[in-house]
């Protein structure tokens, strides 16, 4: 448990902390909480009879009102008749549309009732949690920065690897994007994290973008997706996601406990970091049991202040959130609680994945960028529950709410 007090506000609760991630891998370094059979259909349940949460948002409410107008825009886009998944129900784009424009007029009304209101007119469902119980999981994102050069010195060895022209991306059977290299491969899978790094199998080849003198770093530059590198002249280029290997993503911070290297209990996203820092001797070989290998370009246009999620939205420090999008319904209305004190409980919109992310019981909180929210972001792994909020609606309703 660490100590959020006047931390959790200033990382999270202004807009200077922001700055928009366009994650491929996610940030979750521990396995996920195993729930057997869990389907969009059954990933959450109605709350009828349990007393609901106090809805006592604990930060600023600007920030919540931006990221709601992220989430109707996002609907704009879809079908309005297109269904999405709240456990037993299948509510409609129209529906959820309606149901954020009155959240969004109840919270700017400013009025002390509102969120007495909230509890009068939403239904919420809950997330079934690990194993069913309701616990859910909570960690924490970040914009990534790494210390760069433009070219390789003694110090700046570790590299940064644009798209390579021969990496062409198809669908596998499942969906799932595999990589494979064009030209006179046969189909075979594209180079892995060990052949890229170990091998040195790209290279040679023009593809490098930057130096970094840490690979550590760039580590988790490729786990965020999205972040800064800094030159020694202090200039900030913004770097994007632009592929991936195909590969699929594996926990190294799961491979760590799971070996023995770090005990459970102890773990965070800091500890790992430290032993991989202090023993270099094993760093490479622990980091290749993520096969998966990330590609970078970098963005100087004008909307390189922000960062994208996985709806293509600007994330909202503190507001956005990444869930697994085969089971939670994108752009949606929750409320996010820890269970331990100082406890944080507050809205938050659904508006990016991480491919580390999976299941009922894992959710990954945006908090912005800089130092602060680096250090908050390491350290914060916290229990707690998950629930969606609609607008209560009769059963024959504009939109169509069906009870499975």
């Amino acid at each position: 448990m660490i100590a959020r007090t006047g931390l959790f506000f200033c990382v999270l609760g202004f807009a200077a902390c922001r700055g928009p991630i366009r994650r491929s891998t996610g940030t979750g370094m521990s396995p996920n909480p195993a729930t057997p059979s869990v389907t969009a259909a059954n990933a959450m349940v109605r709350v009828d009879s349990s007393p609901p949460p106090s809805f006592s948002d604990d930060s600023l409410l600007g920030p919540l009102v931006e990221a709601v107008r992220g989430s109707l825009a996002f609907y704009r886009t879809l079908p309005p008749e297109r269904l999405f998944y709240f456990g037993p129900d299948a509510i409609a784009v129209s529906e959820l549309a309606e149901s954020l424009e009155y959240f969004l007029k109840l919270v700017e009304s400013g009025k002390p009732g509102w969120a007495e209101a909230i509890r009068r007119d939403f239904q919420l469902y809950a997330s079934v949690g690990s194993d069913r119980d309701g616990t859910v999981v909570y960690s924490a994102y970040y914009e990534h920065e790494v210390s760069v050069s433009l070219s390789r010195t003694g110090r700046f060895r570790f590299p940064l690897y644009g798209r390579p022209g021969d990496l062409e991306e198809i669908l596998g059977p499942h969906g799932e994007r595999q990589g494979i290299r064009r030209a006179g491969s046969g189909g075979r899978p594209y180079f892995t994290r060990k052949e890229i790094d170990s091998g040195g199998a790209l290279s040679g080849r023009g593809l490098e973008i930057a130096w970094a003198d840490d690979p550590v770093s760039v580590f988790f530059l490729q786990v965020q997706g999205s972040g800064w590198l800094r030159l020694a002249n202090g200039e900030r280029l913004r770097v994007r996601y632009a592929g991936h290997n195909g590969h699929p993503y594996r926990s190294v911070g799961g491979y760590m406990i799971e070996s023995g290297i770090l005990p459970r209990e102890k773990f965070s996203r800091k500890a790992m970091v430290d032993y991989l820092s202090h023993h270099p001797e094993e760093r490479q070989e622990i980091l290749n049991r993520n096969p998966r290998y990330v590609f970078f370009k970098i963005d100087r246009g004008p909307s390189r202040e922000q960062v994208f999620g996985s709806l293509n939205l600007a994330l909202t420090p503190g507001r956005s959130v990444a869930m697994d999008p085969s089971i939670f319904p994108p752009g949606a209305l929750a409320w996010m609680e820890t269970d331990e004190d100082p406890k944080v409980g507050r809205f938050v919109l659904n508006q990016d994945e991480g491919g580390a992310i999976k299941g009922p019981a894992r959710v990954d909180f945006f908090v912005g960028g800089g130092p602060e929210a680096e250090s908050y972001a390491v350290r914060f792994w916290e229990k707690g529950r998950l629930y969606f909020l609609v607008r209560k609606r009769g059963e024959t309703s504009r939109g169509g709410r069906r009870g499975k």
